[in-house]
């Protein structure tokens, strides 16, 4: 009888331990199904994928018909916001119209018209008119020496008729060249003669500008990239028709050079950048034409046209890195000078500055970009529509 009922609990128990675990397994992969059905390929977050509608949208990335602008009208007149018309036509054609105001009220109306393009796509032949209304253009005087407590402001007001040619014999080889019929009147509330506080203040300038220049660009595209480099030299002849001292010749060489490191994930980006003028005796060089450092496009850490003179040399180099499809982050040293004989630049005569900053691009150009820049006279904020190069 004890025998029986042994025999009969071991029937009952040894199955129990299989049961639980072919249960335990089935629930296990119960959750495992459940959870593929929440599964997808791996795709971008959902800031990227804002970033990505706004970067591919017609109005920053190219397209027909009226678009929202919003960029710089002049250096140092502040963020400013307009519109324009954009229709582009065979060949290469197109008509812009662009119309814009700043924060200090400053106004931009300009029109751009470029012909077909000729030889096999290797000519092109443009056009551009424009006229500049800006308000309170800040001079601190002439040298590396200036004192930011001398700051003077003053209106200025051009209008531009530019006409210019280029060829390409190689994709990455380009010869230019071309006239610009140049106005020039200044203004200011301040008493006393405009053209004692800076040479050709107050002095109605008229020019004719011809001038051309030589590139080679192997980047990958002009407004974004991370390998390749670009190197410039150009020449401008400034000739003065109002019989006024003012005519001047300026040459100005440029080199840019990226090195991609680990993929293109990260870049060592440089620059360097020399502007020179001369005149000949008895004639000078107007401070609203004259070489400048300070901007967001070149020493970053100092307020726009902080040091104004004949001559300038400007070096930058970054770090850049891209944590994400659509950005670019970088770490930054920007180091110019200015001066009035080429011969007087010193290597121990650069200001400098560094900073970090933030650059929202598409895979062709950079919609925005924003940084914080540190120098001896403080910190400075810049937000633009470019890359700085």
């Amino acid at each position: 009888m004890v025998r029986g009922v042994l025999i009969v609990l071991l029937c009952l128990l040894l199955p129990v331990p299989a049961v639980a675990q072919d249960t335990r397994a089935g629930v296990i992969a119960q959750q495992q199904a459940d959870k593929a059905k929440d599964l997808g390929t791996e795709g971008p977050s959902e800031a990227e994928l804002v970033i990505r509608r706004i970067l591919i949208s017609p109005l920053l990335n190219g397209g027909d018909g009226v678009y929202p602008w919003f960029g710089s009208v002049f250096g140092g007149a502040g963020m400013a916001v307009g519109a324009g018309y954009l229709k582009r036509l065979e060949k290469a054609a197109s008509i812009n119209l662009l119309g814009g105001i700043s924060m200090n009220n400053s106004i931009l109306l300009e029109t751009r018209l470029a012909a077909p393009e000729l030889w096999r796509g290797k000519l092109r032949v443009d056009a551009s008119a424009s006229w500049l209304d800006v308000k309170g253009v800040s001079f601190y005087g002439l040298g590396p020496a200036s004192h930011q407590q001398a700051r003077f402001r003053y209106d200025y007001q051009p209008t531009d008729l530019t006409f210019n040619a280029t060829i390409t014999p190689a994709k990455w080889l380009a010869f230019s060249g071309g006239y610009s019929f140049l106005n020039i009147n200044t203004a200011s509330d301040a008493p006393g003669p405009l053209p004692a506080v800076g040479p050709g203040l107050g002095a109605g300038l008229r020019y004719n500008v011809t001038g051309g220049g030589v590139a080679i660009d192997w980047r990958d595209a002009a407004g974004y990239a991370t390998r390749g480099g670009f190197y410039r030299a150009t020449w401008r002849r400034h000739n003065e028709t109002n019989n006024l001292p003012f005519s001047f010749d300026s040459h100005e060489y440029e080199v840019v050079q990226m090195v991609p490191l680990v993929r293109e994930q990260f870049v060592l980006a440089a620059r360097g950048l020399v502007t020179l003028t001369s005149s000949e005796a008895g004639q000078q060089v107007p401070i609203m034409l004259a070489p400048y450092l300070g901007s967001g496009s070149t020493l970053r850490g100092f307020a726009t046209r902080r040091f104004t003179d004949r001559n300038r040399v400007l070096l930058t180099s970054e770090y850049r890195w891209r944590p994400s499809r659509y950005l670019d982050m970088a770490l930054f040293v920007d180091g110019g000078q200015v001066a009035a004989d080429r011969r007087d630049f010193r290597t121990d005569g650069f200001e400098t500055n560094w900073g970090l900053g933030a650059r929202f691009h598409g895979p062709t150009f950079t919609a925005i970009r924003i940084e914080v820049a540190r120098g001896r006279e403080g910190t400075s904020l810049v937000i633009a529509g470019s890359q700085i190069f």
